[in-house]
């Protein structure tokens, strides 16, 4: 069994990711050799809702750094995803999720944020913000490049070391996906990007399975 958790306290359509993981497991599974994986997704609202370690898990979320970890804090669930983190299961950062893996923001120097990968998110220097469309992610590693669907502000600065993709936005080329060992940062949606998406997912469902 593959089981998958979605934490679903954030702002934001939940649903489209949803069914993002829906579709790229379905992908996964037409493969003989995945077949036998019998995936399990669950909406994940506080930490009373977990009685066991998720294989994934996913941090979604749109909008204003501090309130999405505001939610996270007042739903018990930091120490969920920091547990996860460090007994190796796989998390997952999608937009503002990816934002708060790092240590904290310029939209709310104030508040600490996950610290998870090391770095902070600053303002997108461009004026046409925010950054809204397709544009290009050029991947070092394991997923497919091509065009992803953006919506946000601010960006990762971060050590190199942690960056497996990138993106140009009005000259300025930032980390559009990072990762530390088996936490996953992407700064797009890879679950309203198409097919190239899709393909992002089942590829990090492919990799989860055959760790």
């Amino acid at each position: 069994m593959l089981s998958v958790g979605i934490i679903s306290v954030g702002p934001g359509n939940i649903m489209n990711l949803y069914r993002g993981v829906e579709r790229a497991l379905g992908l996964l599974q037409v493969t003989p050799e995945f077949k036998m994986f019998q995936p399990v997704i669950r909406l994940v609202d506080s930490a009373d809702d977990i009685d066991e370690m998720f294989d994934v898990l996913f941090i979604p979320g749109v909008g204003h750094f501090a309130e999405g970890m505001r939610r996270l804090r007042e739903s018990g669930l930091v120490s969920v995803i920091r547990e996860h983190y460090e007994n190796g299961c796989h998390v997952v950062g999608v937009c503002l999720g990816m934002q708060m893996l790092f240590e904290k923001s310029e939209e709310a120097p104030q508040i600490k944020g996950l610290s998870i990968i090391e770095g902070e998110i600053v303002k997108l220097k461009s004026q046409r913000i925010p950054h809204i469309g397709w544009n290009e992610v050029v991947f070092s590693e394991g997923f497919p490049s091509g065009y992803y669907y953006f919506v946000h502000s601010y960006r990762a600065l971060c050590d190199d070391r942690f960056v497996i993709g990138k993106t140009e936005y009005d000259s300025e080329v930032y980390p559009s996906a990072a990762r530390r060992g088996n936490v996953y940062g992407f700064q797009f949606h890879p679950e309203k990007s198409s097919k190239t998406g899709t393909k992002l997912l089942s590829n990090l469902f492919e990799r989860v399975i055959r760790c």
